[in-house]
């Protein structure tokens, strides 16, 4: 993978964790609508799954898709929000997001230092 593919892998990543935490906060938003349903962001097997068979071209073309996972436990007004699994999803979700941010930066950091004209030249 070139330098440019892993920026834009991580770009996309970026995107796809920062959608991930607008769909956590609204669930945590509609815990108590009666009939809500959670929502889920599905990306990551299909991602990687891309990436890994076919490279980053087609890896980046994978869509985010925000789906309603059933879960067994509803509450008695069909509300399906379990605030403690989004409370974790969405710190779980941030430490990935802060991952990508640095790993971004580092691969910036390395390009502006090699681009730089060495000490006293």
């Amino acid at each position: 993978m070139l330098g440019d593919d892993q920026f834009r892998v991580l770009e996309r990543l970026l995107d796809v964790a920062s959608l991930r935490a607008q769909v956590h906060a609204g669930n945590l938003a509609n815990q108590n609508t009666p009939g809500y349903h959670a929502r889920a962001v599905e990306f990551d097997s299909a991602f990687r799954q891309a990436l890994a068979n076919d490279g980053p071209d087609d890896a980046l073309a994978i869509e985010p898709k925000i789906v309603e996972p059933r879960t067994t436990s509803t509450k008695v007004d069909g509300n399906d929000v379990a605030v403690d699994r989004e409370v974790t999803a969405l710190a779980q979700n941030r430490l990935l997001y802060d991952t990508y941010v640095a790993m971004l930066k580092g691969r910036k950091d390395l390009l502006m230092t090699a681009m730089s004209p060495p000490p006293g030249g």
